[in-house]
């Protein structure tokens, strides 16, 4: 879009020799107001002295009273202007691109240190799930090996060591003979046959009781007496290592 040339403007050029004229005023006042009014005038088509001294310039040796010369030196006092307004465009749109791609650089800069962050913190949480996991599986190691102990130190305590024959029978049996005698029926007993292997007889009917002996699955017993306790039937019976105390799903009845 072609710019408007203030020089062709009759109104502008009129004022601007009467603005001229006044600077050779004798009054200082004066004068200086007209120069003020000048840059004024001239600052409103952002023209400056400079510009007029360049129109003067480019009239000069031509014919006076040449309204052409005087119009195509406005002309060309308008190209050069435009010239250094499209320059100064330039040099904005330069800075501003200068900008922008700084910015831009700042901004790459930032989304790289957060990908960094990310994966860092990413690390960070699989390293931490890790550890937890080494440290379950760690107790449940821990765990395993304590019962472990606690299982072996019970097997090998006196109070769950299968205790010998010799040691636990109320009478020695020495033979097949006594064997025999201690097996025979008394009036109100019975035969059974032990259940299960290793069928613990206790001195008491109480889970909690001492233990007298071991018998082995498919063993003979008789059958002293019966009695409940709480909701537990117990069943004192005799064989051949003594008397004592068993449960009574254990036994057999014939």
């Amino acid at each position: 879009m072609k710019l408007a040339e203030p020089f062709d403007d009759a109104a502008f050029v009129s004022r601007l020799q009467k603005l001229v004229s006044m600077l050779g005023s004798e009054q200082p006042g004066e004068a200086e107001a007209a120069r003020r009014k000048l840059l004024d005038h001239l600052g409103t088509h952002r023209l400056s002295l400079t510009d007029i001294a360049m129109r003067l310039r480019d009239s000069a040796g031509k014919p006076a009273g040449g309204g052409a010369s005087f119009t195509q030196g406005a002309r060309e006092m308008s190209l050069e202007r435009q010239l250094r307004i499209a320059r100064t465009a330039k040099q904005e749109m330069e800075t501003d691109l200068r900008r922008l791609e700084h910015q831009r650089s700042e901004l790459q800069q930032a989304l790289q240190q957060a990908a960094f962050d990310v994966g860092r913190a990413l690390r960070g949480q699989a390293r931490a799930r890790l550890l937890a996991a080494l440290g379950w599986l760690s107790a449940a190691v821990a765990g395993v090996m304590v019962l472990l102990l606690i299982s072996h130190l019970q097997a090998g305590s006196p109070a769950h060591r299968r205790p010998a024959p010799e040691a636990i029978a109320m009478g020695r049996v020495d033979g097949p003979q006594n064997a025999d005698i201690m097996m025979r029926l008394a009036p109100g007993e019975r035969y059974g046959t032990v259940l299960v292997q290793d069928l613990v007889v206790r001195l008491n009917p109480n889970d909690d009781a001492g233990v007298r002996a071991f018998l082995n699955r498919g063993m003979r017993v008789v059958i002293e007496q019966q009695v409940l306790v709480g909701l537990q039937s117990w069943l004192l019976i005799r064989s051949v290592t003594g008397s004592g105390w068993v449960k009574g799903g254990a036994i057999l009845l014939h």
